[in-house]
């Protein structure tokens, strides 16, 4: 191991104490379990497995009297979930100290501590859970297996009619694209399995994937892309979407990506935001290629008539709590969506009310107001942008009652904005107010949202790159005849930071400090929600920029004010000159003289005309 400090046990675990207490009767030692190590800190590895849409496909499979293997870290409401659907739950973990506290807090649960390499081959289930992929069911106290060995040896753990259901990390994913973080092998208990990327027999693509999973016997129903991160999908990619550029759910799927690596990619330096490059992927189809990871759903052949596993076309849902929904196109064409895990209870927090029925725009043509703009502002038209911003502030007026708005619209951004052949309509959202909002107060919002965008991303537009946020929602405002004052921006801002602290929860001090942010955004802050470095990089050049243009304003205006010292001190010299001496005191008179005979002449002639 590259780090000797990964040898230390997690905090608050004591090893010693843990072999004095008696044996667990559902905890089982295979052999090759790893000791002083454990999976479950993420502050030392990876994050374990979880989220709503995972909740759901596993529930599919999982029933009363139905045989479980879970292989790998997991996180523990995954595992309750199946116990309390019935299942019989076997749980495989490499560490001998998780499995003792896994073996503890589920006593339901058979929990096997060792390698993969030594479950008993002839030790089949209904249902095999690897939702965590196949990295960390290698030990290192024993016989290494490759990657494509261990889904091998998962696939053989299928009884027939059985289900497994896997999560593969892509190595060419934008995750590890962007990822920023040096020192992180040494950092991390990861470090003894670093990727390899010359491993030739490991599944490079979903395709790749499938073909292994075929080889090994099984039928693959379903292969999902999971955003933003393999191990909290919140967004999954059904393959009746993936790279179907002329699907009626196209235009929905970049705002979804999008919120799902926002949320996801929070406050961590990356090289560059990844929205940008799943923008890319998605205009030209390539999502499967760059996705985090694949989730597949595959059946191995039996004797009965097992219908096919239904797919999904695009599954979202949180990456914690149990709720999640699905957007698909009817029959009919008409796009709907239908909610597949429920809220388990209303949730209310700033205000702010969680959306337990998101609804999507039925149309299936149209597209994404905020994808619009930033296209119109890429090219400079301002006509066709004054054209969508005034349509869509009279839709957003429409919407109000007695100059308030409420429901999701309220807190409703551009991305939110589906824009159909019958006007705007909104995409499912994720917050609504309590109390409804001032309609000035959420049109400053949207706008104020937007300009934030536009500078804090780089993003090329048709005004000075000076510009700050309060002046460009201004010129934004302006657009459809619209005003605003200190204290509307102000209260926007709030608003903002309300819905940021209902959907991550942040602490009184983080508000303050988000707040004090969004209210100093100017042409050279950077990303205020992703710190890209590209981004970065790019907000230190405006910096420069700025401070370039303010030395040459500088510098032109002491040039200035030296040569106006310079010729009032010349004509204060001419002066002095005419005053002092006799000639000038007589050239001073004479132009006295001939100043008082013009005025005196011109009265006269002007009498005699009157005259």
């Amino acid at each position: 191991m590259s780090d000797s400090a990964a040898l230390i046990p997690t905090q608050g675990t004591d090893y010693a104490a843990a072999l004095s207490v008696p044996p667990l009767a559902n905890l089982r030692r295979l052999g090759g379990e790893m000791f002083s190590w454990t999976d479950r800190d993420p502050h030392r590895g990876p994050e374990l497995p979880r989220g709503a849409v995972l909740r759901h496909l596993i529930g599919q499979f999982a029933g009363p009297g139905r045989a479980v293997l879970v292989a790998g870290p997991t996180d523990d409401d995954l595992v309750a979930a199946l116990v309390d659907a019935g299942a019989t739950v076997t749980w495989l973990l490499r560490s001998l100290v998780d499995a003792d506290e896994v073996a503890r807090a589920h006593p339901a649960v058979t929990v096997l501590a060792g390698a993969a390499v030594k479950v008993d081959p002839a030790e089949r289930f209904d249902l095999v859970v690897a939702v965590d992929g196949v990295d960390r069911l290698n030990s290192v106290e024993g016989e290494q297996m490759s990657a494509a060995e261990l889904i091998d040896r998962l696939a053989e753990a299928v009884r027939p009619d059985g289900v497994l259901l896997l999560m593969h990390d892509n190595h060419l994913g934008l995750h590890h694209t962007v990822r920023l973080a040096p020192g992180g092998r040494e950092a991390q208990d990861a470090a003894w399995y670093p990727l390899d990327d010359y491993d030739t027999h490991r599944p490079a693509s979903r395709e790749q994937l499938v073909d292994r999973l075929a080889g090994s016997g099984l039928v693959v129903d379903a292969a999902y892309a999971a955003f933003p991160e393999p191990t909290t999908p919140t967004v999954l990619i059904g393959p009746g979407l993936l790279g179907n550029v002329s699907s009626p759910l196209r235009p929905r799927l970049g705002t979804a990506v999008s919120s799902a690596l926002a949320a996801g990619f929070r406050g961590r330096p990356v090289l560059s935001d990844p929205r940008r490059l799943a923008v890319r992927a998605l205009r030209a189809g390539a999502e499967d290629t760059l996705a985090p990871g694949w989730l597949v759903v595959a059946r191995a052949p039996g004797t009965a008539a097992v219908p096919a596993v239904e797919s999904h076309d695009l599954l979202v849902g949180d990456s914690r709590g149990t709720f999640a929904y699905e957007v698909s196109v009817a029959a009919g064409g008409e796009v709907r969506t239908t909610v597949l895990q429920p809220l388990e209870h209303p949730i209310e927090r700033e205000g702010l009310r969680r959306i337990a029925e998101p609804s999507a725009a039925g149309t299936a043509s149209g597209y994404v107001l905020e994808e619009r703009l930033l296209h119109l502002c890429a090219t400079a038209d301002l006509r066709h942008m004054r054209i969508e911003l005034t349509q869509f502030e009279s839709w957003l007026r429409s919407q109000a009652v007695d100059g308030t708005l409420a429901g999701p619209v309220a807190l409703a951004g551009l991305a939110d904005v589906f824009v159909t052949p019958d006007g705007p309509a909104l995409l499912p959202t994720r917050w609504e107010p309590v109390e409804p909002v001032a309609y000035e107060i959420a049109l400053v919002r949207t706008f104020w949202d937007f300009a934030v965008q536009l500078i804090t991303s780089a993003l090329p537009h048709p005004w000075p790159i000076t510009s700050n946020a309060v002046d460009l929602t201004a010129i934004l405002l302006g657009m459809v005849a619209h005003g605003m004052t200190d204290e509307e921006v102000r209260a926007a801002v709030e608003l903002h930071v309300r819905l940021e602290t209902a959907e991550y929860e942040l602490t009184l001090d983080d508000q303050q400090q988000r707040l004090l942010a969004l209210l100093a955004v100017t042409a050279g802050t950077g990303p205020v929600d992703i710190p890209g470095y590209r981004e970065l990089t790019e907000a230190l050049w405006r910096q420069r920029y700025e401070a370039s243009h303010l030395l040459a304003m500088m510098e032109w205006t002491e040039q200035i004010i030296e040569s106006r010292d310079k010729t009032l001190s010349r004509l204060d010299l001419q002066i002095q000159f005419y005053r002092k001496g006799w000639t000038g005191r007589a050239v001073m008179a004479g132009r006295a003289a001939y100043r008082a005979a013009r005025r005196d002449s011109g009265k006269a002639l002007r009498r005699l005309r009157k005259g």
